[in-house]
C-alpha cells in the first residue's frame, strides 16, 4: 500500500492497471491510455485524475474518443489572467494544509487564488474544490466547471503544493520528452501493472525550459517500487522528489506556461 510518513504516500494508493481508454491529443490524434482506479475515479501516474472510471470504460468499449483534457498543451487548459478560483469543502479537516499551499503559490508565482463565494460564483464558473478523499490527486489544467482536488488525511502541505501544480497545468517532471537524457527508469523494479505510471507526454505536453531535478513535480527515486529498489535514478546523481517548495525551475516553468501579455 503506502507509508503515511512518505510525502508521496497519498498517490501510492493508486497503481495497478484497472482499465484503458482513448484520449484526444492536442493535434487531434487518439492515444490509448491505461489507468488505475481509486474510489471510482480513473487515475493516471498515481495522482492525475482522468474522470469517472465507469464513464471512461463505457466510452472506450464503444471505440469512442473520450473528450477529457489530459494534456497541458493548449490555451483551453489555462486559467485566464493567472486567477484560480477555489472552494474548500466545509468537512475538510486541517484546512491550513490548503491555505498554506495557496499562500506558497501566491508568494512564489504571479498566480492569484480567489475564494469562490455565493457573491461571485456567477463570475467564476470554472473552479477547483478541495474535498476530503482517499489519497492526493488532481486533474491537470483547467477542465471547465467544478474540478476536484482530493485531500486525504495523509496529504501534507508539500503534497498540496504539488497537486495545485497539476491543477494549474503541470505534468510530472519525468514525463518530459527529453527525460531519458537525464534519468534512468529501472523497469525491472516496477511491477508490470504499474509501468503505465512512467509514460512520457510527448504528444500532449510541452517541455518547459531545462530538465528540473529539484522540481516539486518530480517523482521520488522509489516511486511505485515493487522491491524497495530505485525505479528512477538521475544520471547525474542529483536529488529528486522533494515536496517542500516550488524551486526556481518550477517558477520559471509557470512563467513559460503563463507568459505576461
Amino acid at each position: 500500500m503506502c507509508d503515511a510518513a512518505d510525502p508521496d504516500a497519498g498517490w501510492f494508493f493508486a497503481g495497478e492497471v484497472k482499465g484503458q481508454g482513448l484520449f484526444g491529443t492536442p493535434d487531434g490524434k487518439k492515444k490509448e491510455l491505461q489507468f488505475s482506479e481509486l474510489d471510482g475515479m480513473a487515475l493516471f501516474e498515481g495522482d492525475i485524475a482522468l474522470g469517472a472510471a465507469e464513464h471512461i470504460r463505457a466510452r472506450a468499449s464503444n471505440g469512442d474518443l473520450i473528450p477529457q483534457g489530459i494534456g497541458i498543451t493548449g490555451a483551453k487548459f489555462r486559467w485566464p489572467n493567472r486567477v484560480l478560483p477555489y472552494q474548500i469543502h466545509p468537512a475538510l479537516p486541517s484546512k491550513e494544509r490548503v491555505t498554506g499551499a495557496i499562500a506558497h503559490w501566491e508568494k512564489k508565482t504571479p498566480f492569484k487564488f480567489v475564494a469562490r463565494t455565493g457573491a461571485n460564483m456567477a463570475q467564476y464558473s470554472d473552479y477547483v474544490i478541495f474535498k476530503p478523499g482517499t489519497g492526493c490527486w488532481s486533474y491537470v489544467g483547467r477542465q471547465g466547471g467544478e474540478q476536484m482536488v482530493s485531500v486525504g488525511t495523509e496529504c501534507t502541505l508539500g503534497s498540496l503544493i504539488h497537486e495545485i501544480g497539476h491543477a494549474i497545468g503541470l505534468w510530472h517532471e519525468q514525463s518530459r520528452e527529453d527525460r531519458d537524457k537525464h534519468v534512468r527508469i529501472n523497469w525491472e523494479n516496477i511491477a508490470a501493472a504499474n509501468r503505465h505510471n512512467f509514460e512520457q507526454h510527448i504528444e500532449d505536453g510541452d517541455d518547459l525550459g531545462v530538465y528540473n531535478y529539484g522540481s516539486i513535480m518530480h517523482y521520488p527515486m522509489n516511486a511505485f517500487s515493487t522491491n524497495g529498489k530505485p525505479t528512477i535514478e538521475p544520471l547525474t546523481g542529483a536529488a529528486i522528489g522533494q515536496r517542500t517548495e516550488l524551486n526556481p525551475g518550477d517558477i520559471a516553468a509557470i512563467a513559460a506556461l503563463y507568459p505576461k501579455k
